[in-house]
């Protein structure tokens, strides 16, 4: 029975990941660019880790074993072409896809050159240590590389839109932590094979397996249930129309900040920044979109007439903040009314934040205790109002 536990996993990861990425190439959407590269991803994985399923193979599939190993080394940079697509649409990935076919070229090259000179099995096993090595330093250079790539998307989020949930942020997060988490037991199973250590990885081959299958599992699951992420969302910055668009705060990506997105808008804001800023705060006190939890800085500007790349200026410059610091100050003043006012007593916090235009309870507390210097419910539950002097008001110094 244990015998054929690690062919059984290899043969189910192989399958579970052949079928992802037929849906993925053949999803239609926004995401369809993205999606490929990511079903590329996975085919190479399934290459990989069909080796665990060798037992199960006919004769003739054995003899192409050994040469899936140099394939491995366009599988970052495709999973690293994912995350760009995903992220920043617009920008270009096709040095770094070339860049890994290069080194797979290379690879192939020379793997077939160690084959044809190798005198014996010990030339061979240096030299495919070498290969997991390079292999193993690619993989963290890349994840370097796409944890960079979220830190911009995640600026740029906090730069053009009121919230700063993002599913496309949870999604990659989950999906590169989850990657590491598994590549770390491979690195291990690597250093006991490097050094001789049969019992340890006879003992971690087995769990890189069912961690393989389990992550694929995992990955088909999501795909099932939050089709979403694979299938896209319509977001103002996927449309050059003035009409707005209501989109959920879980939108795959940020507004662009560029005059082709926003080639409607109209004047921009007067020279003189103190008449801009109170126009800009008598706007949000009069009509309060703030409300609005799908709030961006693209429909913010079409409502007030100006463009979009002013107001931005406008909030980095004369208040020293980002977008959604400057929404999310007037909701707090918002929940703030709401929760001394007695005839909401019944009211949830959960519900306040939704009437003050937050998406989450999270990201109202946060936002809460950032500028009140408390918590909702603690504030709430302060029935003197000289307790908190000077917190009904905020002013244009916080954040």
């Amino acid at each position: 029975m244990e015998s054929q536990f690690l062919p059984a996993l290899g043969l189910l990861t192989t399958c579970l990941c052949v079928l992802m990425a037929v849906f993925l190439w053949f999803t239609p959407g926004s995401l369809a660019r993205a999606n490929r590269y990511l079903a590329g991803f996975l085919l190479l994985t399934a290459v990989d880790v069909v080796g665990w399923a060798s037992p199960l193979l006919p004769d003739r599939l054995l003899a192409l074993l050994p040469w899936r190993t140099p394939l491995a080394f366009l599988q970052m940079p495709l999973l690293h072409a994912y995350v760009v697509a995903l992220c920043f649409p617009a920008r270009r990935t096709r040095g770094h896809l070339l860049a890994g076919a290069l080194t797979l070229l290379i690879a192939l090259a020379a793997h077939a050159g160690v084959l044809a000179l190798a005198t014996g099995d010990a030339a061979f096993l240096v030299f495919r240590r070498i290969e997991s090595a390079l292999l193993h330093l690619q993989y963290y250079a890349y994840m370097a590389l796409m944890a960079g790539v979220l830190l911009a998307y995640r600026r740029a989020y906090r730069d053009y839109c009121s919230n700063p949930d993002s599913a496309t942020f949870a999604w990659l997060v989950t999906l590169l932590s989850v990657s590491l988490l598994a590549s770390t037991f491979v690195l291990l199973k690597s250093l006991a094979w490097w050094s001789g250590q049969v019992a340890l990885y006879r003992m971690l081959d087995p769990l890189v397996a069912a961690l393989a299958a389990l992550i694929t599992a995992a990955l088909t699951l999501t795909a099932l249930t939050r089709q979403h992420l694979f299938l896209g969302v319509v977001t103002e910055a996927d449309t050059a129309s003035p009409k707005e668009t209501a989109s959920p705060a879980d939108a795959t990506s940020p507004p662009v900040d560029t005059d082709a997105a926003c080639p409607d808008r109209a004047q921009a804001p007067p020279a003189h920044q103190p008449a801009a800023l109170a126009r800009l705060d008598a706007f949000m006190a009069e009509h309060e979109p703030f409300l609005d939890p799908s709030l961006t800085i693209r429909s913010l500007s079409r409502r007030l007439g100006w463009g979009q790349r002013e107001l931005s200026q406008l909030l980095n410059q004369a208040l020293g903040m980002h977008f959604f610091d400057f929404v999310n100050r007037y909701r707090v003043q918002k929940a703030s009314v709401l929760l001394r006012d007695p005839a909401l007593g019944d009211l949830t916090v959960l519900e306040i934040a939704h009437r003050s235009g937050f998406n989450t309870k999270s990201s109202f507390n946060t936002a809460f205790h950032r500028h009140q210097g408390t918590t909702p419910s603690a504030y709430r539950r302060r029935d003197d109002a000289g307790a908190r002097p000077g917190r009904d008001t905020l002013s244009r110094a916080d954040g």
